[in-house]
C-alpha cells in the first residue's frame, strides 16, 4: 500500500474542487492528485490511468453520464468512490454512492467522513511503509547522490540501489526526485538545511 492516498476529483465547480483540496490538506497522507471536469473526453480512461485510491464525484457535473461513468470506474475494485451530495439531491442519485460527502455539512463532519472513507490506517502506514534501508536510500537520493554514489556509500551494488528506488517509487506512488524531496521533508527524513546544502 502506498502511504500517500491519491484522490481524483470530478467536478466542473472550481469552488467544490478547492473545497475538497482544502479538506484533503487537513488529513495527513491525503493528496488531491488531479481535478477533472465531468465533460472531458475519455474521462474514465484518464482517471483510472492515475490509479487513485479515492475518486470523489460531483454527480451534477456528470449529468446523464453518471451511470455509465460509475459502471466503468467500479471495474477497478481497489478504488473507492464517493459522491459529493447535497440534502436536496434526488434520492435515486444519492443512492448510487455507498460513500457520501455532504456538501452542506460543517468542516469537522466532512473531515470525519473523509477519514472514515479512506480508512484510519494512514497514520500507521506512513510510519511502516519504508524499510530502514529504503529510508536511507531515499535520504541519499533527496540529497542528490547518484545511484553509484549511494551504492559506494552503503556498500551495495548499483543494481540493488536501483531495485530499492523502484520499490520506494511504487510504495509511495511518487516517481520524481522533487516529489520524493517533498515527502522526505514532510516525514522528517531530511530537513530543509540538508536539502539546501546540496544545491
Amino acid at each position: 500500500m502506498s502511504s500517500t492516498k491519491k484522490i481524483i476529483v470530478i467536478t466542473n465547480s472550481f469552488l467544490l474542487a478547492a473545497g475538497v483540496e482544502s479538506l484533503a490538506l487537513e488529513i495527513r497522507g491525503l493528496l488531491v492528485d488531479e481535478v477533472f471536469s465531468g465533460s472531458e473526453k475519455k474521462l474514465c480512461e484518464k482517471v483510472l490511468l492515475k490509479k487513485p485510491d479515492l475518486i470523489i464525484i460531483d454527480p451534477v457535473s456528470l449529468g446523464e453520464h453518471l451511470i455509465p461513468t460509475l459502471r466503468t470506474l467500479r471495474e477497478e475494485p481497489e478504488t473507492l468512490i464517493a459522491g459529493l451530495v447535497s440534502e436536496s439531491m434526488k434520492e435515486n442519485v444519492k443512492s448510487k454512492f455507498s460513500h457520501q460527502l455532504v456538501k452542506d455539512a460543517p468542516k469537522y463532519q466532512l473531515i470525519e467522513e473523509l477519514q472514515s472513507i479512506i480508512g484510519k490506517s494512514i497514520q500507521e502506514e506512513n510510519n511502516k511503509t519504508l524499510s530502514k534501508r529504503e529510508v536511507e536510500i531515499l535520504k541519499n537520493v533527496v540529497l542528490g547522490l547518484s545511484n553509484k554514489d549511494i551504492a559506494d556509500k552503503l556498500f551495495l551494488s548499483v543494481h540493488t540501489v536501483m531495485t530499492h528506488r523502484k520499490k520506494i517509487a511504487r510504495k509511495l506512488g511518487i516517481k520524481t526526485v522533487s516529489g520524493l524531496t517533498v515527502y522526505a521533508l514532510m516525514n522528517k527524513i531530511v530537513d530543509m538545511r540538508e536539502v539546501e546544502r546540496r544545491t
